[in-house]
C-alpha cells in the first residue's frame, strides 16, 4: 500500500471515531419536551393539515387548467 492510501484510511477511521463519539455523547442529551412545546408542534401540524386541505383543490384545478390550455393551443395550431 502506498503512503497516501494509508493516510487516507487513517483519516477516515479518525473521522468515523469522532462521529461515533459525538453521537454517543449526545444520546444522553435527549429530554422530554415541555407541554407548551409539544402543544405547539401539534398546533403547527394541525395548521399544516388544514392549509393543505384548503389549498390542495386549488392547486389541482390550476394544473388541470394549464394542461387543458396547452392541449387547446396544440390542437388549435393543427387546424
Amino acid at each position: 500500500m502506498n503512503k497516501f492510501v494509508q493516510l487516507r484510511t487513517r483519516g477516515v477511521a479518525l473521522k468515523t471515531a469522532i462521529a461515533a463519539s459525538i453521537v454517543a455523547a449526545s444520546a444522553g442529551a435527549n429530554a422530554a419536551l415541555p407541554a407548551w412545546a409539544s402543544d405547539f408542534s401539534t398546533d403547527v401540524g394541525t395548521a399544516i393539515t388544514d392549509t393543505a386541505a384548503a389549498v390542495g383543490p386549488l392547486v389541482i384545478a390550476s394544473l388541470v387548467a394549464v394542461i387543458i390550455i396547452k392541449l387547446i393551443k396544440r390542437f388549435a395550431n393543427k387546424i
